[in-house]
Formats: structure tokens, C-alpha cells, sequence
């Protein structure tokens, strides 16, 4: 049994354990969810996506037409 600090609390707390018992931080998975499917992930790409639909036009235009030269550049022989 090893220990690992809280993150949220800083006290140690051992590799086995659900939860820090001092403050209730979750230290493993729930369920054994796949790290995919945490509601983090979703919120943060529910953000990203967000943001792209609020930028003006332009700037989206900007941005597609810098991934096509990128794109271009990698998957071309030259």
C-alpha cells in the first residue's frame, strides 16, 4: 500500500482508498468509468464548442483556412 497527497487537502491518503477520508476528494474513477466518458471531458468540449460558435465568422474562416495549409504541409510530398 503506497500513499499519494490529497489534491484537494494535501494529506496523505493511501492508492487504495475511493476517497480522501479528511475531505471527500474522489481519488479513483467511479464504476470504472473510462476517462472519456467523465463529465470533465464533456464540459470542457461542451465549452470549446461553445466558443467556436460565438466567434465571428472571420475569425472561423481564419482558422479553417490555417488547419487546410498545415494540413497540407504534413500530408503532402514536397
Amino acid at each position: 500500500m503506497a500513499l499519494i497527497r490529497c489534491p484537494e487537502c494535501g494529506r496523505e491518503v493511501s492508492t487504495q482508498a475511493a476517497a480522501c477520508p479528511a475531505c471527500g476528494h474522489p481519488l479513483q474513477p467511479q464504476c470504472g468509468q473510462p476517462a472519456w466518458r467523465s463529465s470533465h471531458v464533456w464540459g470542457r468540449l461542451a465549452i470549446v464548442l461553445g466558443a467556436w460558435l460565438v466567434t465571428p465568422w472571420l475569425a472561423r474562416l481564419i482558422v479553417a483556412l490555417a488547419v487546410c495549409v498545415v494540413a497540407y504541409f504534413l500530408f503532402t510530398k514536397g
